[in-house]
């Protein structure tokens, strides 16, 4: 079944032939199939995490450029959408975790680093994102994606709890032991 708007498909194949790659070559890099390159390509299905995270591997970019609309990225890093700007992600692999910031609160006075990336959506609440680049100030049905390498924090300014749910693609540093 065709996307409706097939952004992503698009933009692989475009990163693809001007890296002068063949759909064998790429799928060959990817550890997948041409034939599933190919519908990627035309819209014909849509990447798992995984798959999406080893083409843009593969094609030297960010597996955000690739899901994300043009107006929406304001780097290769770090990309923040409203739920109109936002594309439909599945995946194969990563951690979703329900987090709850209290009131004034935050992931710690200090930007901080980690293995990954991460994405999250607002349920309710607000949230400011700061990185190096700036602070983003969430409010309910946006959605964020970064490399967690980038300095980064969490806080939650507003009066009520803010609710998230967050994925991240290196589960094993947010295990309970």
């Amino acid at each position: 079944m065709p996307t409706a708007d097939n952004t992503i498909g698009k933009k692989i194949r475009e990163a693809r032939k001007h890296k002068g790659l063949t759909l064998a070559q790429l799928a060959n890099q990817c550890s997948c199939s041409t034939s599933l390159i190919s519908q990627i390509e035309t819209g014909t299905v849509n990447p798992s995490f995984s798959t999406l995270k080893s083409i843009g591997e593969a094609l030297g970019t960010d597996m955000a450029m690739l899901v994300a609309q043009e107006a929406a990225v304001n780097s290769a890093l770090f990309s923040l959408m409203t739920p109109k700007e936002r594309k439909t992600l599945t995946t194969e692999g990563g951690e979703f975790i329900r987090n709850e910031w209290p009131p004034r609160t935050s992931t710690g006075k200090e930007l901080y680093t980690h293995d990954g990336e991460e994405c999250g959506l607002l349920l309710e609440g607000e949230l400011e994102v700061e990185t190096s680049q700036g602070i983003y100030h969430m409010k309910p049905g946006d959605t964020i994606t970064l490399q967690s390498t980038i300095p980064h924090r969490v806080s939650n300014p507003g009066n009520k709890k803010a609710v998230a749910i967050w994925i991240n693609s290196v589960p094993y540093i947010f295990a309970i032991k």
